[in-house]
């Protein structure tokens, strides 16, 4: 069978965090959709754990098939679509069971169906342009329908502050299918304090004691390769990637770290995807970071309202809205660097590629590939590039054509978004004229 990801109207939503990845390539819990559905297929007994990616034109160069849409459909080989949106997958092995032909709904969205070659011809076209709702109606003229809603339906990301919210609960669904290659841990090291059953340690991961790894209240997955620092605290329900350093930090529940990243200070209930950098002291809480982040020392948010009440976001293209959660921190897209001694409100939405530095309070809102502080500026495409060649490439990454081309082409699509804004102060200084010199001085340097 060809396993499908595919993205839905609803990307909308997460268009701050989804300029140069996929709504299916967030990660929420250990996985991102598109990992766990290939995880998930291979605990069910498929033969392979490849799923293609079916996304924005703009993203398909780099997360879609290299052959175009001719991957997605061969001679007599059934083709399993699953909603980039989706979490938990109890479902999909099911599905997988399921007579061809077969369509799985939650409470009218499109979850997944298995469907023959010929069916599948007649759908994927609207997939590729997020045309779900019309792709759910053409099928269900001929395929079999199973609502697993509206009761209780499986859980689909809706806003970017489910990334944050479902990602304890999702970590401990997610023990199945981590537990396959992580084996609990067997405790010998007389620095090493464990409290709790559910810690699983991958091997080649180094940990330096003292520090306490607290299952108490969830399970802890430490990837091979991962590095713990003397004089850590780790609390589950967590999760922390490959080649991740921990520099003698505090990490609270519900916090997901990534591959590669290098994590100090104070962490709360956060996800980072990987790759980014929260090196040195500063607290991080209720929050969600894409890769290629770097946030300065000292740099910290808020998570709370002085009068306890739920935080308003603005979503791009949708308009503000009440997030109806009391906790709740800020989101930071791929690629994003904040200076040092920042301070951010409870949900702030910084774009992809945006370079944040030099001012006291970030503005809640900070359009993709802008840069500046107390005037914001557009952030020269090359010049952004060239930065992130070099990032990249201090952790041994290259940065590929096809990943260029996915940048240039999101600066493109986010054109508008920036406006009269990247050219306009974020708050009046006192000096507008020495500051926009100062800004335009910075520029040239870079």
């Amino acid at each position: 069978m060809t396993l499908v990801v595919f993205e839905d109207e609803l990307w909308r939503h997460f268009a701050t965090l989804t300029q140069a990845r996929p709504v299916f390539a967030l990660r929420a819990g250990a996985f991102t959709t598109h990992e766990r559905v290939g995880a998930t297929a291979v605990l069910a007994g498929a033969d392979s754990d490849e799923v293609l990616g079916l996304a924005r034109p703009h993203l398909m160069g780099y997360y879609g098939p290299h052959d175009g849409m001719a991957a997605f459909l061969r001679v007599g080989i059934p083709l399993v679509l699953v909603n980039g949106r989706a979490l938990d997958l109890a479902w999909l092995p099911e599905l997988l069971a399921e007579p061809l032909n077969t369509v799985y709904l939650a409470g009218g969205t499109l979850l997944g169906a298995r469907l023959s070659p010929a069916l599948a011809s007649a759908v994927l076209y609207y997939l590729r342009d997020q045309q779900v709702v019309e792709a759910r109606d053409e099928l269900l003229r001929f395929a079999r329908a199973r609502d697993l809603g509206p009761d209780e339906p499986p859980r689909l990301l809706r806003y970017p502050w489910d990334l944050i919210n479902q990602a304890g609960a999702q970590l401990v669904r997610d023990t199945p299918l981590l537990a396959q290659r992580l084996p609990l841990f067997k405790n010998d090291l007389p620095n090493v304090v464990v409290r709790g059953e559910q810690v699983y340690i991958g091997p080649g991961a180094r940990l330096d004691g003292p520090l306490v790894l607290d299952a108490r209240d969830g399970p802890i997955f430490i990837e091979g390769g991962a590095q713990i620092e003397p004089f850590s605290f780790i609390q589950g329900p967590c999760y922390i990637g490959a080649g991740s350093l921990i520099a003698s930090a505090r990490i609270r529940g519900e916090t997901v770290i990534g591959p590669v990243c290098r994590i100090g200070g104070e962490v709360e209930a956060s996800t980072i995807q990987g790759f980014s950098n929260k090196h040195h002291d500063g607290f991080l809480g209720h929050s969600w970071l894409g890769e290629w982040v770097n946030i300065g020392a000292m740099t910290t948010n808020s998570d709370l309202k002085n009068n306890y009440g739920s935080v308003r976001v603005a979503l791009e293209g949708v308009g503000q809205l009440d997030s109806g959660v009391v906790k709740l921190g800020v989101f930071l897209a791929d690629h994003v660097k904040l200076g040092i001694g920042l301070h951010l409100n409870g949900g702030t939405m910084i774009g992809t590629g945006s370079n944040v530095f030099g001012i006291h309070s970030v503005p809640k809102n900070v359009p993709h590939f802008t840069w500046g502080g107390d005037v914001f500026r557009e952030y020269r495409i090359d010049s952004m590039i060239e930065v992130a060649h070099t990032v990249m490439g201090r952790r041994k990454r290259q940065l590929l054509p096809a990943y260029a081309a996915l940048l240039r082409a999101a600066f493109e699509e986010t054109r508008a978004s920036r406006g009269a804004v990247a050219q306009a102060p974020a708050a009046t200084p006192p000096n507008a004229a020495l500051a926009l010199a100062r800004a335009e001085a910075v520029a040239v340097q870079a």
